[in-house]
């Protein structure tokens, strides 16, 4: 079943989803491999293989295919992967015929940025070398919108000529200090996220590193030769504001495209969530993967 967008907004506010959430992120609760769980219940065909201790799911399309997506899942760099990311990934698979690996990289606080990026990397570079004709492509949301970026980053300063030709992401999470003001103006419409609890999640993900370290927060690295963007977000998140600096970044730069789909009045993360406004979004990621 899907809703509005507006229904969801108001009981995320009446019961302070945003005061919930944050509190998780900051304090996970225990772990239940939920998705992992789920995926192994799906009729669509899988291999799975450990990556640094972790689960590296691959799901396989109807017809033979080239075209192969990453797929980070977000949830503040501390929360497992939802249903809901199961259902996009299985949508990825059935109506646009990707080849989807989702992988359940480290989180915080028992992991920070450096052990979840190298661990993500050596993910990646598996695939590569399990299917090395394939296309590569990344999808992140929210924090998995920011390792998206930062892997994407590191992979192209170590290989260029075979990095990710592509990357969809939305309402990623390019900047953990969350430090720009016009943040602080869209708080109260943002009904999912609360500035000071999230900080404190993305202050447990750096570490012993700077929250402006590239390697946390990919906004301050380098935006040359990335290939393909799409990036989506809502008007209605404290987010926002960055992908607006992103916009800016990659203006007039060698190697780099970006189509920005902002959406007036959506929520943190609309995309996936099972709103009726977000199917149309997400259809529109798996065009842009599956498109020549």
């Amino acid at each position: 079943m899907r809703y509005s967008a507006k229904f969801i907004k108001r009981v995320f506010k009446v019961i302070q989803m945003k005061k919930l959430v944050g509190i998780a992120m900051v304090a996970p609760p225990k772990r239940r491999n939920i998705n992992i769980r789920q995926l192994e219940n799906s009729d669509i065909p899988q291999k799975r293989r450990q990556i640094s201790g972790r689960e590296l799911i691959t799901l396989f399309p109807p017809h033979v295919t080239k075209k192969h997506v990453l797929y980070l899942h977000g949830g503040g760099y501390a929360l497992e992967a939802s249903p809901f990311h199961k259902q996009i990934q299985e949508r990825f698979v059935s109506r646009f015929n990707l080849k989807v690996s989702y992988f359940d990289y480290p989180l915080a606080p028992e992991s920070t940025a450096v052990q979840t990026l190298a661990a993500t990397k050596a993910a990646f570079y598996h695939l590569r070398y399990l299917y090395p004709d394939d296309e590569f492509y990344i999808f992140g949301d929210s924090a998995g919108g920011g390792l998206s970026m930062s892997l994407a980053q590191h992979l192209r300063d170590e290989d260029a000529l075979r990095r990710p030709q592509k990357l969809a992401l939305a309402s990623p999470w390019l900047d953990v200090s969350v430090s720009d003001p016009r943040s602080e103006e869209l708080e109260e419409k943002d009904v999912l996220l609360e500035k000071d609890l999230l900080t404190q999640a993305g202050a447990a993900y750096a570490g012993n590193l700077a929250v402006d370290d590239p390697l946390v927060s990919p906004i301050y690295g380098t935006f040359q030769d990335l290939g393909e963007l799409l990036v989506i977000s809502g008007t209605d998140e404290i987010l926002y504001p960055d992908v607006l600096r992103l916009k800016e970044k990659v203006a007039n730069i060698t190697g780099t495209t970006l189509s920005l789909i902002i959406v007036p009045d959506m929520m943190h993360d609309f995309v996936v969530y099972p709103l009726r406004e977000s199917l149309p979004y997400i259809d529109e990621m798996g065009e842009f993967f599956a498109a020549d």
